[in-house]
């Protein structure tokens, strides 16, 4: 699969939740900081695992037999180990559940904590869509 093929959707759901942030706020948001409307966006839980099943698969795998991951990037980390945490918590739940099936039901059907990407990340995201870039 295509290593962007979720990049669209996680922009578009980042710039969605930014604006609901914003809207939130009222009459005050032009007294909070823009950075202070991105972090309530990326914890806002509206996010989804914008990852393939492939790579989540073998991922969680790693963390669930206590192998380390290769990536080194510490939000993506936390993505995984948030995922192999609610893959057991599922599998706890439904013992006939298999990985996979489990694994796909909440990459299908689960929300995100938070987005998985910084506040950088988050600005540059804003920055091309506010400018009519293709998110």
């Amino acid at each position: 699969m295509k290593k962007d093929y979720f990049k669209k959707f996680k922009e578009q759901d980042f710039v969605r939740a930014y604006e609901e942030e914003l809207k939130s706020l009222g009459a005050s948001a032009p007294y909070v900081s823009r950075d202070d409307v991105i972090l309530r966006a990326l914890h806002s839980g509206k996010g989804r695992y914008y990852i393939s099943f492939e790579e989540a698969s073998r991922n969680v795998r790693r963390i669930m037999n206590r192998l380390p991951l290769t990536c080194r990037n510490e939000l993506k980390v936390s993505m995984y180990q948030e995922l192999a945490q609610r893959v057991a918590e599922y599998m706890k739940e439904k013992p006939l559940a298999s990985f996979k099936d489990t694994l796909f039901t909440i990459l299908a059907e689960e929300k995100a904590s938070r987005f998985f990407f910084g506040m950088q990340t988050a600005r540059l995201i804003l920055y091309r869509n506010q400018r009519g870039e293709t998110v």
